[in-house]
């Protein structure tokens, strides 16, 4: 009888290979048969294509249970659910499970570095459990892979109310506040968690960052979308020295440094500040400053010492270092001033630099000057 049903079905998908119902049959051939990986391998297509096909998504169920793919199981039976009891009921059992395979395979794709796999999966996630804890802690993890801090925002906001407690997450999010969402929220979580914990020397900080940056959402907003840029130029790099280090706005320099390339460009008077304090060089030979040039971490972290030493050259970390030190010791002297916790790990003098980095090492800098 078996036997008859398939030779009919494959006569059938002979004249039509696409005929749903002859696949079905086949399917329920090899269903007989225990062969469970085949149905599902020849179903799944056919449910894609029929996802209201009673036969195909029930037959389809049924064998992703047997193989234990439980999320392809109640995707099926979720497809007849309002039609079908069986299918409803099954649903309803499958429902918790599926859900945390699904989130488990959204871990296991981003460990394999397979970001189209885990945002394949977090939208079943969503689809299926679009309020679960489980969907917003996996959204979360595929917006730090995708380096979306705006996606990780919602995510972490969504978390952190149903974890009230959680003082990562609302740390977490007091971050993300303060640099792509709200500073005023960002700085009034902080501000609560440091009253929670009066002795808490980490939060201090944190709470004094959190005030700069906070400040910084008070400038124009110019200023502002330069904060967020992924990578400085010169001239942006004059911006911010001269918005956020008081010293540099207000002074009045005594050398009248000469760079032709600065005075048709829209931040003239920020670079003019910036190189006539000698805080960026000018090219001697054609007295250009090159404003479009990209800022290295190296170049930020000469200017800021210069920043230093032109202010503050009696602070113990500045004194005795000299107006520009050697490139060699740069970042040791950096480090002695706070500006880096790690001379080694963190001075990467070549590497470009972002603005919410730029504005980390000005807030620093800040301190030593006493500006902060």
């Amino acid at each position: 009888m078996v036997e008859d049903v398939e030779e009919a079905a494959n006569d059938l998908l002979a004249a039509d290979h696409d005929f749903a119902a002859a696949h079905v049959l086949l399917a329920q051939v090899d269903f007989a048969r225990d062969r469970h990986r085949e149905v599902v391998s020849r179903l799944a297509p056919i449910a894609a294509r029929h996802p209201t096909y009673v036969a195909a998504q029930l037959l389809l169920g049924r064998a992703a249970e047997k193989l234990g793919d439980l999320p392809i199981a109640y995707a099926a039976y979720r497809a007849i659910a309002a039609r079908v009891p069986l299918a409803f009921e099954r649903t309803g059992a499958l429902h918790t499970r599926a859900l945390e395979i699904t989130a488990n395979r959204v871990e296991e794709a981003l460990r394999a570095g397979d970001l189209a796999g885990a945002e394949a999966q977090l939208a079943r996630l969503r689809e299926w459990g679009p309020a679960e804890e489980l969907t917003f802690e996996a959204a979360r993890q595929v917006a730090v892979a995708r380096r979306d801090p705006k996606s990780e925002l919602a995510a972490v906001e969504r978390l952190a109310a149903r974890r009230p407690g959680d003082r990562r997450l609302a740390e977490r999010r007091a971050e993300l506040e303060l640099e792509v969402g709200d500073p005023g929220k960002g700085l009034e979580i902080v501000q609560e968690l440091a009253r929670r914990n009066p002795g808490d020397a980490a939060l201090a900080a944190k709470l004094e960052a959190a005030k700069f940056r906070w400040r910084l959402s008070l400038l124009p907003p110019g200023v502002q979308a330069t904060a967020d840029q992924p990578e400085l130029t010169r001239a942006q790099l004059a911006v911010l020295l001269y918005w956020l280090v008081p010293e540099v706005r207000h002074a009045r320099p005594a050398s009248g440094r000469i760079a032709t390339d600065v005075l048709d460009h829209p931040q003239r008077e920020e670079l003019v500040r910036a190189v006539n304090l000698g805080l960026l060089d000018v090219d001697p030979r054609v007295h250009k400053v090159f404003p479009g040039g990209r800022v290295t971490r190296g170049t930020a972290l000469r200017a800021l010492w210069r920043t230093l030493w032109l202010f503050e050259r009696e602070h113990p970390c500045v004194a005795g270092g000299g107006a520009d030190p050697p490139a060699s010791a740069l970042c040791d002297r950096a480090a002695a001033c706070g500006l880096l916790d790690d001379a080694a790990a963190e001075c990467r003098a070549n590497a470009p630099l972002s603005g919410a980095e730029a504005v980390e090492l000005i807030r620093r800098s800040l301190l030593v000057l006493g500006s902060a």
